[in-house]
């Protein structure tokens, strides 16, 4: 499960601090339902929590949510300049997409289906591409 932003918003958001747990609750989905959530681990020698071998690629050097402008650019062929790897196969890398912050249209309604949402986040369905 892929964690993205809504906006070009703070990490974290100083202005609404209630905001900072939405951006952390995919984390859970680890435990519940033993999926990959790169947000979730670290760099080496940081904390004790790493990436599998076999999903290291995936795994974000970094925190906070990819923009989903960043992650439409991806798909339409237009990445901006110094897109990391990890982002750059996203809609083939992963099954969900979790977009924290301010609802807005479904930038991608041929990739992604809208399964839940509130006014903090929107969990879509990513729709398998060849």
């Amino acid at each position: 499960m892929l964690v993205g932003g809504s906006s070009e918003g703070e990490d974290p958001p100083f202005n609404d601090l209630t905001q900072y747990p939405m951006f952390y609750a995919p984390t859970l989905a680890v435990h519940y339902a033993s999926a990959f959530v790169p947000n979730l681990f670290t760099a080496v020698g940081k904390q004790p929590v790493q990436a599998r071998p076999d999903l290291r690629r995936l795994a974000i050097p970094y925190g906070g949510p990819v923009p989903i402008a960043v992650l439409a650019a991806v798909v339409a062929g237009q990445p901006p300049s110094g897109v990391p790897a990890f982002i750059s196969t996203w809609q083939r890398d992963y099954d969900y997409l979790y977009v924290v912050g301010r609802h807005v249209a479904n930038p991608l309604p041929d990739l992604l289906e809208e399964l839940d949402r509130s006014a903090r986040f929107v969990l879509y369905k990513i729709r398998r591409t060849r």
